[in-house]
């Protein structure tokens, strides 16, 4: 009998990997009936030194390839049911994209009518309209026009990952912290568990789930992934005084910049720079680095001043958060060549739940709840150079919400 046939019950399941993603992952799978299932995370229990700890949060529902936007919204259902201590993990505060050319507003229309028909709603705004929405962050003398989006909102990914957490654990999953992984134990052509400095934990699936490091863990079962961890920037304004109201978030897709209201400040990220991978060896136990200023502080300069002149600020902190690109924009999601190996990688807070759910219909050979995941099974670069694969996937890096596989816009 094969694993797959055998009931979810009698499975014994490793999650490599509790971030956003691997803590979805773990409680889809409770909730399908799976008994035996351990997570195992390198970091510590409560800080997130993975991508979800820098996650600025921001959610847009519309992507080029519909089923990455069927993704989003399935996250966004599960993130409206979490909160963590009386905080909500998700605020429905809806997103803005403005243009500040003629060019740039036609192209955001012909965004808007593929929103239309996945039934998103979107509303095509006058620049004063657009600013009377987010005064902070449009400036109407610049602004050609706007597109807004009331499904986006903003996601606290500390929430969102720690109330998965519980959810899984309530139900019988077993996390263990600071354990980094050091072998996956293969029989023939299938996984059979894994091994850490200290322990052994056997497993009929493994499923790997950890952002940048994921190309190291599947090497240790020889499979190569084609992942590469990027470089980004993203500058917070001085603390204020006292909490403003939130309002949209807003992206300018022409300059390749966004910016949201936190509250307390504002913050701002651009992708408006030439892109700058990082080596899996070079990781170390953290998705921050150090700033780099020469690259990022132009970049930044230039963002700013697309703020209306009262909101422009000098950075009260700066960020460099790593995260994770393909060679064609999509995630990583589902089997591996090898027996039990699952993929659940490439992963931002705005897929991460929905993609944790498809993950567990696969395990159980469930009908998929969503159309076209076969665009991100990890063997679709089978026989590719790892190299060319990596440069594909930097040359992409301004445009993270298309991809090499976009369908067609009316």
């Amino acid at each position: 009998m094969s694993v797959r046939s055998k009931s979810p019950g009698s499975r014994r399941v490793v999650v490599i990997g509790a971030g956003i993603a691997g803590a979805a992952v773990a409680a889809e799978l409770v909730a399908r009936g799976f008994e035996s299932l351990t997570i195992i995370e390198q970091g510590p229990k409560h800080r997130l030194i993975g991508s979800t700890g820098h996650a600025p949060g921001f959610v847009g529902l519309l992507n080029e390839v519909s089923a990455m936007t069927g993704l989003a919204q399935a996250s966004v259902r599960k993130y409206r049911s979490l909160s963590e201590q009386g905080v909500a993990g998700f605020a429905g505060i809806g997103g803005l994209e403005a243009a500040t050319t003629s060019a740039g507003l036609h192209r955001l229309e012909q965004r808007a009518a593929l929103a239309e028909l996945l039934g998103l709603s979107p509303r095509i705004l006058e620049p004063s309209r657009a600013a009377a929405m987010a005064p902070e962050l449009v400036d109407p003398g610049q602004c050609t026009g706007a597109v807004f989006y009331p499904g986006d909102g903003a996601a606290r990914a500390d929430v969102i990952t720690s109330a998965l957490r519980s959810e899984a654990e309530a139900k019988g999953a077993t996390f263990i912290y600071g354990s980094p992984m050091t072998a996956i134990d293969t029989r023939g052509d299938c996984v059979v568990g894994v091994r850490m400095d200290d322990q052994a934990v056997s497993a009929d699936d493994i499923v790997v789930a950890c952002g940048i490091w994921g190309p190291a863990i599947a090497a240790l079962a020889g499979q190569m992934m084609p992942l590469v961890p990027v470089a980004h920037p993203y500058v917070y304004g001085p603390d204020r005084s006292s909490a403003t109201p939130m309002s949209p978030f807003l992206r300018w897709p022409e300059h390749h910049v966004y910016a949201r209201n936190h509250g307390d400040r504002l913050g701002l990220g651009t992708y408006d720079h030439a892109p700058v991978g990082i080596a899996v060896r070079d990781l170390g136990l953290s998705a921050e680095k150090p700033w780099l200023g020469k690259l990022f502080d132009p970049a930044i300069e230039s963002a700013l001043s697309l703020l209306p002149a009262q909101s422009r600020f000098d950075p009260s902190f700066s960020l460099n958060g790593l995260f994770s690109m393909t060679a064609d924009n999509l995630p990583l999601l589902g089997p591996c060549r090898i027996g039990g190996l699952w993929l659940a990688e490439a992963l931002w807070v705005t897929h991460a739940a929905g993609a944790a759910k498809v993950l567990a219909e696969m395990m159980v050979d469930a009908p998929p709840s969503i159309a076209g995941l076969e665009a991100m099974l990890p063997d679709r670069f089978a026989g590719q150079e790892l190299g060319k694969l990596e440069r594909r996937a930097l040359d992409l890096y301004r445009d993270i919400y298309s991809s090499d596989a976009t369908e067609a816009v009316p």
